[in-house]
């Protein structure tokens, strides 16, 4: 079983992350959290803790440090 990151740590790898905010970046301007959140599932992407996508999620997501607007 592989370690658990400490608290405050980032989850995933920067790539990840940067994947993510791509996605988000470009469906946020003219689509509903909710509809990023099934999208996000569809692709198969999990969340960083490794659970689906829902409209909390991807909000967290956005509102975190792990975001970074890539416009």
């Amino acid at each position: 079983m592989p370690a658990c990151p400490g608290f405050g740590t980032p989850m995933q790898l920067p790539e990840y992350y940067k994947q993510v905010s791509a996605i988000v970046a470009v469906l946020k301007p003219f689509s509903t959290l909710r509809n990023i959140a099934l999208h996000l599932n569809k692709e198969g992407i999990q969340t960083p803790s490794g659970k689906s996508w829902n409209r909390q999620t991807v909000a967290n997501f956005v509102r975190s440090s792990g975001y970074t607007n890539t416009k």
